[in-house]
């Protein structure tokens, strides 16, 4: 069973895709559907959607979506698992502590803060570019190459075979969106490894680099890495004092005898790393996956409306079925009686009630789109209804009432007891009745069938009725 989706999605797209493959529906049915969702006419997407979600039992071989949707999921377990595992042993090597020599905070800083920011960089720029140079800067992510890697595996290769592949600008925005999502979960277990060696071990930091920078430099750089929580957590940055205690220079496996006696200030270090892996490894790179997910979901609309046969549809939504009539009204067969003819081809604009004969509803209103018309109340008579139905709705009729029929079926009693009521209500000031052809001669009648009809109501005798004769 096919479940319904009103919102676009990979899987909704994949879906729309392969049904219009397969069936795109005729002006009659669009129109008609179209006419149903008037207010869904300025959002075409949304329009699509529905139309989609309603032709959706048309499929019935295996949706592309489900193996597309498959392979997307396993891969993203795999990769996420991954990462998530990776970034956690990879936090656990930094901090690694043996006493022999502190934790050189600058590897750290290297991972969760350098490399993010490059990463980043990397993917803005890829999000700004097109074609093959979105291509080159995404060749530079060994995501890229693990994937090629993966598309090898069994339940890869069927996803190449999908009749409707994703064009290589949603796919660019796809994989973004995935880099920044395993950047999160790498981020995530860096973080945890280091909570995690806080609590369980008393790890001395320090820091030392061949670069000559004096703790009082060095300090101002770590001020403005921590700009961004300084109001928040002043704590958080480290003192100039705790910068001097903790340069160490590697002279031989012995650690400094200053470090030594100020061994319990050492691990004030883990606030500023902590925050430094929160704000710039997990905060910017989950603003960043937003932007990209708000790029898929732009990219995926941009592409549905460009399918093929989307244009069509859409046009057909927004047309009349029937579009232009013949503006004179012809002679036809002329019918001499000794009163005169109660015969129009002057039709209103709009109807408090408008009645459809033995019509259904969505057939009313496509003939109402059709003659350029409009009614307060809709109503379908007549058929399956029963007569206690349509008498109360005639009772209930008000003002001017059109009532559509079909002409190449004579009056029944049943009609003439609808249409007696109609006249005996003392609200309605009008009916106007109007023999309909079929929708594959666009409603045209024959000339003798509209003549039965004017016989038939003028021997009513009634000043309130008239038939509508535009039969050409």
């Amino acid at each position: 069973m096919q479940t319904k989706n009103s919102n676009l999605s990979i899987k909704t797209y994949l879906d729309f895709s392969q049904l219009l493959e397969l069936y795109r529906g005729d002006h009659e049915q669009n129109r008609s559907f179209a006419l149903k969702r008037e207010k869904l006419l300025q959002n075409p997407l949304k329009l699509l959607l529905d139309w989609s979600n309603l032709n959706q039992f048309r499929l019935t071989e295996e949706l592309n979506s489900k193996s597309y949707l498959s392979y997307l999921s396993r891969l993203s377990s795999i990769f996420g698992l991954l990462f998530f595992i990776i970034g956690f042993f990879v936090g656990l090597g930094l901090l690694s502590y043996s006493g022999e020599a502190p934790v050189n905070i600058i590897y750290y800083l290297l991972i969760v803060m350098v490399v993010p920011l490059l990463s980043m960089t990397l993917s803005l720029l890829s999000m700004l570019t097109h074609g093959g140079v979105a291509d080159f800067f995404n060749h530079l992510f060994p995501l890229h190459w693990i994937e090629k890697l993966f598309s090898t595996l069994p339940f890869a290769k069927r996803v190449d075979s999908l009749d409707s592949p994703l064009s290589a600008e949603l796919s660019k925005w796809i994989f973004i969106e995935r880099i920044q999502l395993l950047s999160l979960l790498f981020s995530f277990g860096l973080l945890i490894s280091l909570l995690l060696m806080v609590v369980v071990k008393d790890i001395a930091f320090g820091w030392s680099t061949t670069l000559q920078l004096s703790p009082e430099v060095f300090q101002s750089i770590l001020a403005s890495i921590g700009i961004l929580w300084e109001g928040v957590l002043p704590s958080a940055i480290p003192s100039l004092e705790l910068v001097e205690i903790s340069q160490h220079f590697r002279l031989g496996r012995r650690v400094d005898p200053q470090m030594i006696q100020n061994a319990d200030k050492l691990g004030a270090w883990w606030k500023f790393l902590a925050m430094t892996t929160i704000v710039y490894a997990i905060c910017f790179r989950f603003i960043l996956w937003l932007i990209s997910k708000y790029g898929v979901k732009r990219q995926l609309e941009r592409d549905f409306l460009a399918l093929e046969g989307v244009q069509g549809i859409l046009r057909e939504f927004n047309t009349s079925f029937i579009s232009t009539k013949a503006p004179k009204q012809e002679i036809h067969l002329e019918i001499v009686e000794d009163s005169i003819e109660q015969v129009s081809d002057n039709m209103y604009k709009s109807y408090n009630t408008i009645f459809g004969w033995n019509f259904l509803k969505d057939e009313i209103v496509l003939a109402n789109d059709a003659k350029e018309i409009r009614g307060l109340a809709i109503f379908a008579v007549g058929g399956s209804s029963s007569f206690s139905e349509d008498e109360s709705k005639a009772e209930n009729a008000k003002e001017s009432v059109l009532l559509f029929v079909k002409s190449w079926e004579p009056p029944t009693m049943d009609f003439i007891d609808f249409l007696e009521i109609l006249i005996e209500n003392r609200e309605v000031h009008e009916v106007q009745l109007y023999p309909l052809g079929t929708v594959g001669r666009y409603y045209d009648s024959d000339a003798k069938d509209i003549a039965i009809w004017r016989r038939k109501i003028q021997g009513l005798k009634s000043k309130k009725v008239w038939v509508i004769d535009d039969a050409e």
